[in-house]
């Protein structure tokens, strides 16, 4: 054990918390969270952190503004204690998905947070994922940006296959590509158009390649209400795929995608467990994989 190291973890993900620090062997660092009747909240850090190299664990989900006041308030807190230098690790970046103006007079809501996350005072973000790389160029501070896609590639070559990995858009093919890569399988993609007035919906897909015969994997960074995984795994299987898995590092579900994936053709939805998954939002089809495999050597390489 690393005398110099310690680590935290905000609420929004416990059980992930626990594991990392379980498997860089230290004991998860004590501290009090309180929020008050009117939503404010007050964080005291309950252990001598003087001089020591902290990772603060802070999967940043829904409500995402409420876990980004608190990661800064376990910051400030750790900084007013005299903490040498904090490493943010946020398996999942709430706002990612804001990562450019779509419409005239938006602004640019993943740049907003991650000036929010360097105002107090981090050295370094590790993050898994994020929707493009241009997330991460909008930190000042070094960002470590991992991949998912070992964990699942692990999982799925555990049961050979005639496999063929889906972008499910053009802003996904680098990471589909990836993927594939990894999996020593083909790629196709997926076009789609999608509403800009409703959200979480598209109009239409249009199927770029041969999904005839083979499993279709479609890798994506996140899913919210899962119809888009849906339709698309629809066109897969109207083009000839004989089964379609969904590989998804982020499951950011919201009231009703259980149901939706639960009811749909995808016998097998994998996710990651970089948010924390009520117990009434999983259902049968639904395997989380574990992301402490990924996470513990790039903590370790900093602390």
């Amino acid at each position: 054990m690393n005398e110099r190291a310690a680590i935290f973890g905000i609420t929004s993900n416990p059980a992930l918390a626990n594991e990392l620090a379980t498997g860089l062997d230290l004991p998860l660092g004590k501290m009090e969270v309180i929020t008050f009747a009117d939503s404010e909240k007050r964080v005291r850090i309950e252990e001598d952190i003087r001089d020591k190299n902290v990772a603060v664990i802070a999967s940043l989900s829904n409500p995402v503004d409420s876990y980004l006041v608190e990661l800064c308030l376990v910051v400030d807190a750790l900084k007013s204690n005299d903490a040498h230098k904090i490493i943010a690790v946020i398996p999942y970046y709430g706002y990612a998905r804001q990562d450019k103006a779509h419409r005239d007079g938006e602004g640019v809501s993943a740049r907003v947070m991650a000036r929010l996350i360097e105002a107090v005072d981090i050295s370094r973000v590790i993050a898994i994922d994020l929707h493009s790389d241009a997330v991460a160029g909008f930190f000042k501070v070094p960002v470590t940006h991992l991949s998912g896609a070992p964990i699942f590639v692990e999982r799925l070559l555990q049961e050979p296959d005639d496999y063929v990995v889906v972008a499910p858009d053009a802003g996904a093919a680098k990471r589909a590509q990836h993927f594939a890569s990894l999996m020593g399988a083909p790629m196709v993609m997926i076009e789609k158009k999608r509403n800009l007035d409703k959200l979480h919906t598209i109009d239409s897909i249009h199927l770029i390649g041969e999904v005839k015969g083979k499993t279709a994997i479609i890798v994506d960074d996140v899913v919210t209400s899962g119809s888009t995984l849906v339709k698309a795994a629809y066109a897969l299987e109207e083009a000839g795929a004989k089964k379609v898995i969904a590989c998804v590092t982020h499951a950011d579900f919201v009231a009703g995608t259980h149901t939706i994936l639960g009811d749909s053709p995808i016998p097998r939805v994998l996710v990651s467990d970089s948010i924390a998954k009520p117990e009434e939002y999983k259902f049968d089809k639904l395997e989380i994989l574990p992301l402490a495999n990924l996470l513990i050597p790039a903590i370790r390489k900093v602390i």
